[in-house]
């Protein structure tokens, strides 16, 4: 388990690199791939479809974007897109490929089912959290 944490960590960090974070954002938004796949693996523990176990990942993941962003002034979107890179469903869409390649046509049905209920759980997921947000933030502009 120590393992995937790390390696989610620094999956996550590779991407923030890539995407020039820098500084102490650097390492908030790392933080939050080891704790999005930390929060995934404890769901994922507990049982459930991977729809489910996605979605509450991803909104997890969304959520602690959104605190981020909040107290350290930055787009939300910075911490999110590292904390879900260990949610995409790699594996599942590489032998989903491979699959289709070798014509296993009963693995690659499943494969496909198991990597597009990974992606619309953590679409959904996000765009749920996201969406509450912006809706508060509407609704706390609104009222000043």
């Amino acid at each position: 388990m120590w393992v995937q944490l790390l390696t989610a960590f620094l999956g996550a960090m590779g991407f923030a690199i890539l995407y020039h974070i820098r500084g102490i954002r650097l390492w908030a938004a790392s933080l939050g791939g080891l704790l999005s796949w930390g929060f995934y693996l404890w769901v994922e523990h507990l049982g459930g479809s991977v729809l489910i176990v996605n979605i509450l990942a991803a909104a997890f993941s969304a959520a602690y974007a959104e605190v981020l962003a909040r107290i350290l002034k930055s787009p939300a979107t910075i911490f999110v897109i590292p904390a879900v890179i260990p949610l995409v469903p790699g594996g599942a869409l590489y032998y989903a490929m491979y699959s289709a390649v070798t014509g296993d046509a009963a693995a690659l049905s499943r494969y496909s089912y198991e990597t597009w209920n990974a992606a619309m759980g953590i679409a959904i997921g996000i765009a749920g959290v996201t969406s509450v947000c912006h809706l508060l933030a509407v609704r706390r502009r609104k009222r000043t």
